[in-house]
């Protein structure tokens, strides 16, 4: 697997224009803070609600669904490729050109399928929704910057994205994957932190993709499991489950 601190080549654009590389974001006169077991969902966009009706997930969900149009609707993502996304993207890609041409399909490069931030595609489905959604990267290995402040700042509402992410062919899990799932989970912190010491009520919803690592290692708020993997059906998913549409 590669190093945590591994970047593709579209990263370096993005940390060029958000800053990524700001001086890391401090948080030294907190003390420490006791958080809630986390609520979690299993399942399709139908059945996910249900387990959420007496939580605090449910609550901000609620007030995500009843944002005004003219409110800033805030996406922090992981600067990584999400465990799923490269099959779902190769398969799609193959059954297109398959519609498309008569001529033999070939398979889709990973740089090609690298070629934008693969979290793009959920950006561009919440912005069908509601149309002032900001959508900013962060690298785990960096973690919140002065960049992501200034952004939480102006929002009115956050979700935050954690994820899995792909494993090399022949590589296996170990404490590299462990590291990036607590560098995620330290972001997702610092944003409820954030939200909470600024008393403006802002619902945040943080939208986790993995499998069971993620129960010992997002201590946050409001999480909600969407799936074992990030590919198109999840997306289409969050979207029914964020907007209830």
């Amino acid at each position: 697997m590669k190093d945590p601190s591994h970047t593709e080549a579209w990263v370096d654009d993005l940390a060029a224009r958000l800053r990524l590389d700001d001086t890391r974001y401090s948080l030294s006169r907190r003390g420490p803070r006791a958080m809630a077991s986390p609520p979690f969902a299993k399942g399709k966009a139908s059945s996910l609600m249900a387990e959420f009706e007496a939580s605090s997930s449910h609550r901000s969900l609620a007030k995500l669904r009843d944002l005004d149009p003219t409110a800033i609707l805030l996406l922090f993502t992981p600067v990584m490729v999400p465990a799923g996304y490269l099959k779902d993207q190769q398969r799609t890609s193959d059954a297109d050109a398959q519609v498309d041409s008569k001529a033999p399909v070939s398979t889709a490069s990973r740089a090609a399928l690298l070629a934008t931030d693969p979290f793009e595609m959920l950006g561009i489905a919440l912005s069908k929704q509601h149309s002032r959604v900001r959508h900013v990267p962060y690298v785990p290995s960096v973690g919140f910057t002065d960049t992501h402040d200034h952004f939480l700042e102006k929002a009115h509402a956050v979700l935050v994205v954690s994820c899995e992410p792909t494993i090399s062919a022949g590589a296996s899990p170990g404490a590299d994957l462990e590291l990036t799932l607590a560098k995620q989970a330290e972001f997702v912190g610092c944003v409820a932190t954030e939200l909470e010491e600024s008393g403006r009520q802002v619902p945040m919803v943080n939208l986790s993709f993995g499998g069971d690592e993620w129960e010992n290692q997002v201590p946050t708020y409001s999480r909600i499991w969407v799936g074992e993997k990030y590919d198109a059906e999840s997306v289409v998913n969050v979207v029914k489950l964020v907007f209830d549409r």
